[in-house]
C-alpha cells in the first residue's frame, strides 16, 4: 500500500510520477497505469477547480485477491467530479475531461463522507480471464459435442439435454430476458442524452457528429447489402418460428405506414411487459430529445438516468459470468444438432465481415480524398498501427488513450481537435458494430425461414441505428442488441447461446473495426478544418 500523497496543481506531474512506480511495482500493465494517470489528472483538477478543494489526497491501495484502487480524497461540500458538468465552448478542454471520465464511469465511484469528496478508481486493468475461459469452454463443448454425437444413442444425447443443458440454458436466458427491455431503455436513453450535449459544443462538434451518424448509417448498409448477396438462395435452417408468435411475425409484412402508426404504444407499461423492444426505442428516444431540450433544468435526472444505465449494465455483466457455461452447452448443442450446411453458412458470415471491411475502408479512403481533402494513400498504410490495442483489449474505452497518441504522433492531427474527437467518436461511431449486427441478424432471420424483403431491411435498419448510435458499452452489448432485433421477428431467445460465441471470436475484430472509424472521422475533420500536420502525416515512422 503506498503511503497517502497530496496533490496539488503545482505537484501533479511529480504525483504522477510516483503513481506510476507504484503500480508498475505491483505489476499492472502499462496501458493502465496511463489510463490510471488520465484519469488522477483529470478528477483531481475538477476537485480542485470546480470542488474548490485546497489540494488532493491520494493513495494507491491493493485490495484482497489483487484487486488495485486509487483512492482520491478531498475536503469540502457534497461535489461529485463525474456528474458536473460546467458551460462549455468551443475552446473548452472541460468537455474532453468528461468524455474522458464518461467512458470509464464504470471504473470510477464517488461519495460523500465526513466532510470530504472520494472518489474511488478501479486500477486492476483488463483481463482476459473470461476470454480465456470462453475459449476453453466453446473447445470442451465442441469435444463433448463429438463424443456424444458419435458414441451416444439419440436416446442418451435427448437425456443429457433435457435433464441437464436444457434447465441450465432456460434459466440463462429468463435472466436475460429480464434485463433485456431495461436495459435497451436506459441504454438508449443515455445515448441520446450524450449525443445531445456533445451536438451543442460547437460547429465542429455537430459536424462531428453528422459524420459519426453518417458513418453508422452507411455501415448499416453495407451489412444488409453483403448479407444480401453472401447470403442469398438457399440457406440451412436451424429452427421454426414458434406458432405462437407466428402472428407477430406476420405483422411485418405490411406497408411502412402501418409500422410507423403501430410503433406508439398506447401506453408506457405494455411495451415493458410484452417485450415490443420497438415501442421501447420509440419511448426512450422520446424521452431522451425532451431531456436533452430541458437541458440543466433536469440535470439530476440525466444522472439519474445514467445511473440506471450503469446498474443495468453492471446487472448484465453479473449473468455475463455464466457466459462460460453457456457457450459450452451451445457447441454441444451446435455439433449434435447442426449440420454441415449450418457450419459453411457460418463461413459465409466470417467472409461477410471481410468484404465490409474491406468496402469500408474504400469508403474511408473516398470521404478523406473529397471531404476531407488528404491523400487516403497514407491513411490506409499507418491504420493498421492503431488495431493492436484494440484487438488485445477488446474495448474502445481502454484503448482511447493510445488512439489519441496515434492521431497526433502518426496521423500530424493537432491535440486541440484529436482530444475533442476521439472521444466523441468513440462514443457515438459504431461502424463495425453496425456491420456485425446487421450481418447477424440476416443470418439468423434467414435461418428462421424469414424472408428478409426491403421492409424488413428498413426495420432492421432503424433498430440498429437506434441500438447503437451513442450507445454507451457495456460487456457483450452485441448479443442483447441482435437478441432484441431478433426476437422482435419472432425468433426465439434461444439463439444466445450460439450468439455468445461467436462474439467471444469476432468482437475483437469488430472493435478494430470501431477505432479505425473514430480515426478515420477525426481526420477526415482535421482535414476539413486545415488542423492536420503534413509534415507528420507524409513522414516516416517516428517514436510512436
Amino acid at each position: 500500500m503506498m503511503k497517502p500523497m497530496v496533490l496539488t496543481e503545482e505537484n501533479l506531474s511529480d504525483i504522477q510520477t510516483e503513481i506510476e512506480r507504484s503500480l508498475s511495482s505491483l505489476n499492472v500493465a502499462e496501458k493502465d497505469i496511463l489510463r490510471t494517470q488520465l484519469l488522477v489528472e483529470e478528477i483531481s483538477l475538477r476537485m480542485i477547480n470546480y470542488g474548490h478543494a485546497a489540494q488532493v489526497n491520494v493513495q494507491v491501495v491493493k485490495q484482497f485477491f489483487g484487486k488495485i484502487q486509487i483512492r482520491m480524497t478531498a475536503e469540502g461540500i457534497a461535489y461529485n467530479p463525474l456528474v458536473e458538468v460546467t458551460d462549455l465552448n468551443e475552446d473548452d478542454d472541460d468537455y474532453y475531461a468528461m468524455m474522458i471520465l464518461k467512458a470509464h464511469r464504470q471504473r470510477l465511484n464517488w461519495f460523500h463522507d465526513k466532510g470530504c469528496n472520494v472518489v474511488i478508481i478501479d486500477g486492476s486493468g483488463e483481463t482476459n480471464k473470461q476470454l480465456w475461459f470462453v475459449a476453453a469452454s466453446i473447445v470442451g463443448g465442441l469435444i463433448c459435442g463429438f463424443i456424444l454425437k458419435e458414441f451416444c444413442s439419440p436416446e442418451t444425447i435427448e437425456f443429457v439435454k433435457e435433464v441437464f443443458i436444457t434447465p441450465i440454458q432456460t434459466i440463462f436466458l429468463n435472466a436475460l430476458n429480464m434485463v433485456i427491455a431495461p436495459v435497451i431503455f436506459f441504454s438508449v436513453l443515455s445515448g441520446i442524452i450524450g449525443m445531445g450535449n456533445s451536438a451543442g459544443v460547437s460547429k465542429i462538434g455537430t459536424e462531428l457528429i453528422g459524420l459519426c451518424l453518417s458513418n453508422t448509417a452507411i455501415a448499416v448498409v453495407i451489412g444488409l447489402g453483403i448479407a444480401q448477396i453472401v447470403f442469398s438462395g438457399n440457406v440451412p435452417q436451424i429452427g421454426t418460428i414458434p406458432s405462437e408468435v407466428n402472428a407477430n411475425v406476420a405483422a411485418y409484412e405490411f406497408s411502412l405506414i402501418q409500422f410507423a402508426v403501430s410503433i406508439i404504444p398506447k401506453d408506457l407499461i405494455s411495451p415493458i411487459i410484452d417485450g415490443d423492444y420497438l415501442k421501447i426505442i420509440f419511448v426512450a428516444t422520446l424521452f431522451g430529445s425532451c431531456l436533452n431540450s430541458l437541458e440543466d433544468k433536469v440535470r439530476l435526472l440525466q444522472e439519474l438516468v445514467n445511473n440506471c444505465n450503469e446498474f443495468f449494465m453492471k446487472f448484465v455483466s453479473m449473468i455475463i459470468l455464466f457466459v462460460p457455461l453457456i457457450s459450452f452447452f451451445a457447441m454441444i448443442f451446435f455439433i449434435v444438432d447442426m449440420s454441415v450446411e449450418v457450419i459453411s453458412a457460418m463461413g459465409k458470415f466470417l467472409l461477410g465481415i471481410f468484404f465490409s471491411g474491406v468496402i469500408t475502408l474504400g469508403l474511408y479512403a473516398l470521404m478523406l480524398m473529397f471531404f476531407g481533402k488528404t491523400s487516403p494513400t497514407t491513411f490506409l498504410k499507418k491504420i493498421p498501427e492503431v488495431c493492436p490495442i484494440p484487438f488485445v483489449t477488446s474495448s474502445s474505452n481502454v484503448s482511447m488513450p493510445s488512439t489519441m497518441n496515434f492521431c497526433i504522433k502518426r496521423l500530424g492531427i493537432l491535440p486541440k481537435i484529436t482530444s475533442f474527437a476521439i472521444p466523441i467518436a468513440t462514443i457515438v461511431n459504431s461502424n463495425g458494430t453496425c456491420v456485425y449486427i446487421s450481418l447477424l441478424v440476416f443470418m439468423f432471420l434467414k435461418m428462421y425461414g424469414i424472408n428478409v424483403d426491403f421492409d424488413k431491411m428498413l426495420i432492421i435498419f432503424a433498430m440498429t441505428m437506434s441500438l447503437t448510435a451513442g450507445a454507451p458499452g457495456m460487456p457483450n452489448g452485441t448479443v442483447i442488441r441482435v437478441l432484441t432485433i431478433t426476437v422482435t421477428f419472432g425468433v426465439p431467445s434461444d439463439i444466445a447461446g450460439i450468439l455468445f460465441c461467436i462474439d467471444a471470436i469476432f468482437d475483437r475484430i469488430i472493435t478494430c473495426f470501431n477505432v479505425t472509424g473514430s480515426v478515420a472521422v477525426t481526420m477526415i475533420l482535421a482535414g476539413r478544418e486545415n488542423l492536420l500536420n503534413e509534415k507528420i502525416y507524409f513522414g516516416k515512422r517516428g517514436g510512436f
